[in-house]
C-alpha cells in the first residue's frame, strides 16, 4: 500500500502549555499517538481525518459544542467540524454547532464580505450532512448571539430556547483556547456549573489561510476588477 504523506503542522504555541486538566489536545506527532501514515488510511472518516491523527475513545462525549463564524467553509472550518463530529459518542451523543450572527460580526475586518447568516448555516449543514449522514438528527445548528453561546448561559435562561445547557465538551482551535478557558471560569464561578473538556486542535501549516486573509484577497480581487 502506498504510504500517505502527513500534512506538516505548526508547533503548539505557548498558549497551549498543558497546565489545565480540562484541556485535551486532539493531535500530536504520529509517534506520540502510535499511528503511522499507513494506519491513517484506515480511519473511518478518511480524507480530513487521514492526516496521521486519531481521536482516542477517552475523548468521546455525550453533548459536544463547537462554534464559529464559518465564513467560506475553508479547510480549517472543515477540520474543526470533522473533529467535533468525531468527538461525539456513537449512537447517542449529540453535537451543537453555533454560528455567529451577522450583528456580532460588524467589527470584523472586511465584515462587508462575510456571507449572511443563512448562507453560512447552509454551508455548514451541507458539509456535516455529507460527512455524517447518520448523525443528521443529532446535529443541531443555531445562531449564537454572544461570546460563549449556549454553554455560557444559566440553566433557567431562555436566551437559547429549546437548547439545554448539558454540554460536557467544547471543540476549539488553539487560537480560541483562551476564550474556552474563560468560558470554563464563567461556568464554574458565575453559573455554578461544571467545566467543559476543551478539545483543542491546531492549525495545519499548509492551510494557514484564515477567513480574514481570504476576505482580504476577495476584496483585493473585487477592487481590481
Amino acid at each position: 500500500m502506498e504510504k500517505v504523506q502527513s500534512l506538516p503542522v505548526e508547533k503548539w504555541p505557548e498558549v497551549c502549555r498543558n497546565d489545565d486538566e480540562d484541556v485535551i489536545f486532539l493531535e500530536g506527532e504520529e509517534e506520540d499517538v502510535g499511528l503511522t501514515s499507513t494506519d491513517a488510511t484506515q480511519d473511518s472518516l478518511g480524507g480530513l481525518m487521514g492526516s496521521g491523527y486519531r481521536i482516542p475513545s477517552t475523548s468521546l462525549y455525550n453533548s459536544v459544542a463547537v462554534g464559529g463564524t464559518f465564513d467560506g467553509m475553508h479547510y480549517g472550518h472543515r477540520k474543526l467540524l470533522t473533529l467535533a463530529i468525531s468527538s461525539v459518542l456513537p449512537n447517542m451523543g449529540k453535537l451543537l454547532i453555533g454560528i455567529t450572527t451577522d450583528e456580532m460580526l460588524q467589527q470584523k475586518t472586511f465584515a462587508e464580505l462575510i456571507p449572511p447568516l443563512d448562507e453560512r448555516i447552509r454551508g455548514v449543514r451541507e458539509f456535516v450532512d455529507a460527512l455524517a449522514p447518520g448523525m443528521k438528527n443529532r446535529i443541531k445548528i443555531i445562531p449564537i448571539k454572544d461570546t460563549y453561546g449556549p454553554p455560557g448561559v444559566a440553566l433557567d435562561s431562555d436566551i437559547y430556547e429549546g437548547i439545554e445547557n448539558d454540554f460536557d465538551a467544547l471543540v476549539l482551535s488553539h487560537e480560541t483556547l483562551p476564550t474556552g478557558k474563560r468560558l470554563n471560569e464563567h461556568r464554574v464561578q458565575i453559573l455554578g456549573l461544571g467545566s467543559l473538556k476543551l478539545l483543542c486542535t491546531r492549525r495545519t501549516e499548509a492551510h494557514t489561510m484564515s477567513s480574514t486573509v481570504l476576505r482580504k484577497l476577495r476584496k483585493e480581487r473585487n477592487d481590481g476588477a
